[in-house]
């Protein structure tokens, strides 16, 4: 199972009322019943994205336009940028599994630079 898709899954358990729109290389898709729902308001081609779902999606470069759109129609968007560790839950876990009798400095400043990261992709992926 793709890790988006897994992302989203755990997502919609969580809050069922928002659309998900993730950000995966250079696009933005939707996955899942998101495809339906956003397709209400705009038209975007649905493809098949892995075996248990589907997807739908603009380029990175349109993102604003499409956002203005999202707001005009008040719809609850809220974009996903880094979808492994941007939740509260996975960000303990990732801390609770770091060994600090064995980390050296170099792998400490990593994982410093690693959780700053998903932070700050939380505070952006809430602006939305």
């Amino acid at each position: 199972m793709s890790k988006i898709y897994e992302k989203y899954l755990q997502l919609k358990k969580e809050n069922n009322d928002k659309m998900y729109l993730f950000k995966s290389g250079k696009f933005y898709i939707f996955i899942g019943d998101d495809c339906k729902k956003i397709n209400e308001y705009v038209v975007l081609k649905i493809v098949p994205f892995c075996k248990e779902t589907q997807k739908c999606g603009f380029p990175e470069n349109v993102l604003e336009q499409y956002l203005k759109v999202f707001k005009n129609h008040k719809l609850n968007v809220e974009i996903v940028r880094d979808f492994t560790l941007n939740t509260k839950n996975n960000l303990y876990e990732y801390i609770d599994k770091i060994d600090l009798e064995k980390i050296t400095p170099l792998e400490a400043f990593d994982k410093l630079i690693k959780i700053k990261e998903i932070i700050n992709n939380e505070k952006r992926s809430r602006r939305y």
